[in-house]
């Protein structure tokens, strides 16, 4: 499975993430609030690029993400980095 590229860039109406996909990939988006101890959720089923994430947060809130790409046929072809910020 190779890695794929993921970039977070933060915008006055949120997050903006952005990540590479083949025409074919299946990608989905997944975050987690709050660091470690928290679940990972996925909040955007076959995206695409780039997804901007709108979800409003308390100051001082960790978010992470990453990225989880599929084959057409559902199976785990790569998967990005984990990328991560605080809200201001």
């Amino acid at each position: 499975m190779h890695t794929a590229k993921i970039d977070l860039t933060l915008e006055p109406t949120g997050r903006h993430i952005d990540f590479s996909k083949e025409m074919l990939e299946v990608a989905h988006v997944f975050r987690r609030v709050g660091g470690e101890a928290a679940p990972w959720q996925r909040v955007a089923v076959n995206a695409r690029s780039p997804f901007l994430d709108t979800d409003t947060f308390a100051p001082g809130t960790l978010l992470e993400y990453y990225v989880q790409h599929e084959t057409q046929q559902g199976e785990p072809e790569a998967c990005s980095h984990v990328v991560s910020t605080t809200t201001a």
